[in-house]
């Protein structure tokens, strides 16, 4: 068990306590053996076929890379032609979304091939909870957290209940499908779904293992690095950040053990991606390649950051410089799999886990409104592009809304996997789709919730409402991408039938999530307030 650490807010206010009395309530952060013992059942019915004809998958995720900073999309500050060149030789996904606008429950999603409220991962796991009265108060009335609320105080786990925070033990993920039809699977980066050891990669699936497990880690061995420019935003998220350098969940691991890494980590990842596919070249493999750049905190290699002179906020610089080594060492690990010749029989697919975070005052995330954090499409809308060379069209762009959960399925179609009908998958399989043999949309409907944030998008309408905010809009994507014009009272029938369709949805999902959260974040955009979870 990682050491104790008081929560984000008391670590910045330096407040300690001699108070013991707990806030607690009996949260049941449990496995359940009835779905385990249904995942064993499945896992040892999938045969392990001979990988002639089966593709190597390789997914690669960005962090909070919003969709207007690469030049496929039609960026004009940089040029990412690595990301690029994933869309135009395959497909490029005009309307992608992920199905929550934060990490951790974006990523079970896109593993599980479902959306993650129905197994209660609807909020971010937490590392670190108030753990009396006197700690909850000092976060909630403090001055420094800047746009950030602290929220009614619920009742917090304990640690031993925080432990088991991540996927459930009884959900499959790709990787395990993938491990049990014989594919060599490794993860080489950010995890951030779950760090007690049921939750670990070498435990859900993952052969190899290579990065962090929570939600970020610093770039460089330590804060200053020569080499490296470091811009630390004023926003007590960041500072936390900063302070945590490469401790507790953000130590980098290999295989579970906690190793020395030198390299800057875009670039070690790069190399341990590279070399997972050259070591498992004979083999049907899959990798997943998930990257922590474009996250905070901002460290970017000053010969990538001399590239941008011309840009003078520092801030925006440095994200940028980011961006590029990103998009650099995506091409190494491209120029690796075409040298040894699996270009052809890999499917390749890139995406972010949310839009960018806007509030880093870094990007303005294009036309689109809001970004992390947020449910309007600067949240949610992001790049996504898949290759699969000789047999998808080449360099085409696909108009209908796709989903993150559409990966799952789409993988285990390609890699002649059938799952029993019961095993409920909310994505689609896209080859049909992508090949012209199925006109029709992939998805007619698209949910998000966050605790009291719900939206839907339903062809060109888009609904978003606080359910504790008491606000409702009402958007024409078609004609309105920025979500400007609030439609909610002219189109009176089109939200009456959002509404329904959403509740419809709702209905069969779990009224509660398995572990609480702590905070909103407060949004101020155009004339109107906004509170997020967090």
């Amino acid at each position: 068990m990682q050491k104790k650490v008081l929560y984000p807010v008391l670590i910045l206010l330096g407040v300690s306590s001699c108070i013991v009395s707990t806030m607690s309530k009996k949260w049941n952060i449990v496995s359940d053996p009835s779905a385990d013992a249904k995942k064993a059942e499945l896992l040892a019915s999938i045969q392990k076929k001979s990988g002639q004809g089966k593709p190597n998958i390789i997914l690669i995720m960005a962090d909070d890379l919003g969709k207007y900073e690469l030049s496929a999309y039609g960026a004009t500050s940089i040029e990412t032609p690595n990301i690029d060149a994933i869309g135009q030789n395959g497909i490029r996904f005009k309307d992608a979304y992920v199905t929550a606008p934060i990490c951790a429950p974006s990523r079970a999603g896109i593993l599980t091939g479902k959306y993650q409220q129905r197994y209660g991962f609807e909020t971010q796991p937490m590392e670190f909870y108030p753990t009396n009265k006197l700690e909850y108060a000092a976060g909630k009335n403090s001055k420094k957290i800047g746009d950030w609320e602290v929220m009614t105080p619920p009742s917090y786990p304990s640690p031993w209940e925080m432990e088991h925070q991540g996927i459930p033990t009884g959900e499959t993920n790709l990787a395990e499908i993938l491990q049990a039809s014989g594919y060599s699977t490794g993860i080489v980066g950010k995890w951030h779904l779950g760090h007690g050891e049921e939750h670990q990669p070498n435990h859900r699936g993952f052969g190899y293992q290579y990065g962090f497990y929570g939600a970020f880690s610093l770039y460089t061995p330590a804060k200053k690095t020569p080499g490296f420019v470091n811009f630390i935003q004023d926003d007590f998220s960041a500072h936390h950040q900063w302070n945590m350098k490469r401790n507790d969940n953000a130590a980098i691991r290999e295989n579970n053990v906690i190793v020395q890494e030198n390299d800057y980590l875009t670039f070690a990842i790069r190399d341990r991606a590279k070399n997972f596919i050259t070591t498992h070249k004979d083999s049907n493999f899959f990798l997943y390649l998930s990257f922590n750049a474009p996250h905070v905190p901002f460290q970017a290699p000053q010969n990538y950051y001399d590239q941008f002179s011309h840009i003078k906020d520092k801030n925006k610089r440095v994200y940028l410089a980011m961006i590029k080594a990103l998009d650099d060492a995506v091409g190494d690990v491209m120029k690796t799999l075409k040298e040894q010749g699996l270009e052809e029989n890999t499917i390749v697919y890139f995406i972010s886990d949310n839009g960018a975070a806007a509030y880093t005052g870094a990007t303005e995330n294009g036309p689109l409104k809001g970004g992390k954090i947020t449910h309007f499409e600067g949240g949610v809308n992001v790049p996504f592009m898949m290759q699969w060379k000789g047999h998808l069209p080449m360099g085409e762009v696909y108009n209908f809304p796709v989903s993150s959960l559409d990966i799952f399925a789409t993988t285990i179609a390609a890699c002649g996997i059938k799952l029993p009908e019961e095993h409920l998958l909310d994505g689609t399989n896209l080859l049909p789709f992508i090949k012209g043999e199925n006109t029709s949309e992939p998805h007619d409907k698209i949910y998000w919730r966050t605790d009291h944030i719900r939206a839907i998008r339903y062809k060109k309408w888009k609904l978003i409402m606080s359910t504790r905010d008491d606000w409702l809009h009402l958007y024409n994507l078609e004609n309105d991408l920025s979500e400007s014009i609030d439609l909610s009272e002219l189109n009176t029938e089109e939200r009456a039938k959002l509404l329904r369709f959403f509740e419809e949805w709702n209905a069969d999902l779990p009224t509660d999530y398995l572990w609480p959260r702590i905070m909103d974040r407060k949004f101020i955009i155009g004339d109107k307030t906004y509170y997020f979870p967090a």
